[in-house]
């Protein structure tokens, strides 16, 4: 059963013309696309903060939009959590005080105030106030606030953007671990390929207020980006290593059983990490290859070929999909096709470390 439904239209004065039509499940889905798509336009209009110009929204069976009706249920009886980008805490209230009022507010499921501080981490910061706290401490301080609620539904709103790299790294294992531990249904807005393959077990593209695809993440959001979108910027590849350890003065771990040689990590992680990479340092061949500079080789099937004006990019199985940037020529030379059997070559140094 879905558990939510859009159906909604929505025009500013600037001429920008919304329409958003789609559904989502029990488990997070991502809203993609690239700036002034819609993206956060669609989530204030189910989070109520706007009332489009037509249309329906749904959440389960109850209805918290149709305009044809006139019926709006306003945003403190939607039962939904909501964390911006730029956190929103009630700054005259400490962190304890901000995370309580999520508890009086919400007439939802219960969430227990001491696991969603166990979970987030925030012990150390309770008695402190917002503009005392750092970026990272502020957003895990309006997450609990926004789960406490006990909500039917999650919206996050480019919770990511904001934060550098180390930071954005243990964001997400902070949502990571609320979603894991409590199974909220989540639509998160995110313009980051790599956030959305990484989070999202669904995925809703759009693009200059339109919805061009929907569905599993993966198949649908490679779909997009080589073929649909009008500046299509191509896939990003996104590796989950485990097994990660330290052999002979350098990082490595598995893919599916392959070996695969990592950056420096500054120390062991107690979990799986992921490596992104862009389809151009991914390099093909269909021979055994020694002697090699480069320290990765996995091996794999091709699943498709997708030939465009001037490249061509191939995706092949290693035990999880990869995707490759090579010219047509490269493409003929090789005689690639669906079933080939391949070696990927991908330099450590074209890597980055998500953990």
């Amino acid at each position: 059963m879905s558990r939510i439904r859009v159906e909604c239209r929505h025009r500013y004065a600037d001429g920008f013309d919304l329409h958003a039509a789609f559904e989502s499940g029990d488990g997070v889905t991502a809203l993609f696309g690239p700036s002034g798509s819609g993206k956060t336009t669609t989530l204030h209009i189910l989070a109520g903060l706007l009332r489009p110009t037509a249309g329906r929204v749904l959440l389960g069976e109850r209805v918290l939009l149709d305009t044809a009706a006139g019926l709006f249920v306003p945003p403190e009886r939607r039962r939904i959590g909501l964390v911006f980008q730029d956190h929103l805490l009630f700054p005259h209230l400490s962190v304890r005080a901000n995370l309580r009022y999520g508890l009086v507010r919400r007439p939802g499921r219960r969430i227990d105030l001491e696991r969603a501080v166990e979970i987030l981490e925030l012990r150390q910061v309770l008695d402190r106030h917002p503009h005392t706290l750092s970026g990272g401490e502020r957003q895990r301080a309006a997450l609990g606030r926004a789960i406490l609620r006990g909500p039917e539904l999650l919206l996050l709103d480019e919770p990511l953007t904001a934060l550098d790299e180390p930071l954005k790294e243990r964001i997400l294992s902070y949502l990571e671990r609320v979603l894991a531990e409590w199974r909220i249904p989540t639509l998160f807005v995110s313009h980051d390929q790599a956030d959305v393959r990484r989070l999202a077990e669904h995925v809703v593209v759009l693009e200059a207020g339109r919805v061009v695809d929907a569905g599993p993440t993966a198949a649908t959001l490679d779909r997009a980006v080589i073929l649909e979108m009008k500046s299509p910027p191509g896939p990003v590849n996104l590796l989950r290593v485990d097994g990660v350890q330290q052999v002979e003065g350098h990082w490595e771990g598995r893919v599916r059983g392959q070996r695969i040689q990592l950056p420096a990590l500054a120390g062991a992680p107690d979990s799986a990490v992921f490596v992104q990479f862009l389809p151009s340092d991914v390099t093909l061949t269909c021979d055994t290859v020694a002697g090699l500079s480069v320290r990765n080789q996995l091996t794999g099937c091709v699943r498709d070929v997708i030939l465009l004006p001037g490249r061509a990019f191939v995706a092949v199985d290693v035990g999880q999909l990869l995707w490759a940037e090579v010219t047509p020529e490269a493409l003929r030379e090789l005689g690639l096709r669906v079933d080939s059997l391949v070696t990927c070559l991908v330099k450590t140094s074209a890597m980055r470390i998500l953990r």
